[in-house]
């Protein structure tokens, strides 16, 4: 309200205040911008092939938490192996395993079952021995 006084009173050229106006609403839109497109979004990575139930499961890798929906509720982790992710859910003395593995970036030796969820499509891994590896 200060301002438009001044400028009804002719302390302020309008021209001036035109191109401040207009600058200001370049900074923020470019602000704007790069802060939309540092926004990343993340998509778990897509399982590879459905596995028949109680086929054995017994590999070394990676694991991370599980991010975004599971097809069944038991689904934590997900287990990035040779060429692969795989599903995981584990009880909870490996889950406690996994967790600290997920969160240290550590190589794990899983073994387990082929588990199937509710839905079409949904295989993972019932956890039966998590150990950390080197």
């Amino acid at each position: 309200m200060n301002l438009l006084k001044r400028l009804a009173q002719g302390e302020l050229d309008p021209g001036r205040i035109e191109v401040f106006s207009l600058l200001n609403w370049f900074v923020a839109a470019a602000a704007l911008a790069g802060m939309i497109g540092c926004a990343q979004i993340k998509k778990p990575a897509p399982q590879a092939r459905a596995m028949p139930t109680g086929l054995h499961f017994d590999q070394v890798g990676r694991v991370t938490l599980y991010a975004g929906e599971p097809c069944t509720p038991q689904i934590m982790f997900d287990f990035h192996g040779t060429g692969s992710t795989v599903w995981l859910a584990a009880p909870m003395w490996e889950t406690k395993i996994l967790t600290g593995a997920a969160n240290k970036n550590q190589r794990v030796h899983v073994s387990g079952k082929w588990r199937h969820g509710g839905q079409s499509k949904c295989s993972y891994v019932e956890v039966t021995t998590a150990e950390l590896t080197r």
